[in-house]
């Protein structure tokens, strides 16, 4: 068992994000129980589900990307698509 003495002024911990994902992600493993993650990370259990509800949460709000490849087809003049006499007047292309 590990104990960790609070001296001066300062009685609160400060946890790196980087801590805070770790333990989080040690809760997120099969069979795991954040209890145990907690304890044996010297954290109360409250502030374990605190950093998994707010990971949630940022996940939620975050938009996610995906990487998109786009491939360059060089398109003849008969391949092209041909417009209606409604749409030439809109691309300027009117005869």
């Amino acid at each position: 068992m590990r104990v960790e003495v609070l001296g001066g002024l300062e009685r609160r911990r400060r946890w790196s994000q980087d801590d805070k994902a770790r333990i989080v992600e040690e809760t997120l493993a099969p069979g795991a129980k954040v209890t145990e993650v907690a304890r044996r990370n010297g954290v109360a259990a409250s502030l374990v589900f605190t950093w998994r509800r707010q990971a949630r949460t940022s996940e939620q709000g975050v938009p996610s990307f995906t990487p998109v490849q786009i491939a360059a087809v060089a398109a003849s003049a008969e391949e092209a698509p041909k417009l209606c006499e409604h749409h030439e007047g809109i691309t300027g292309a009117r005869a």
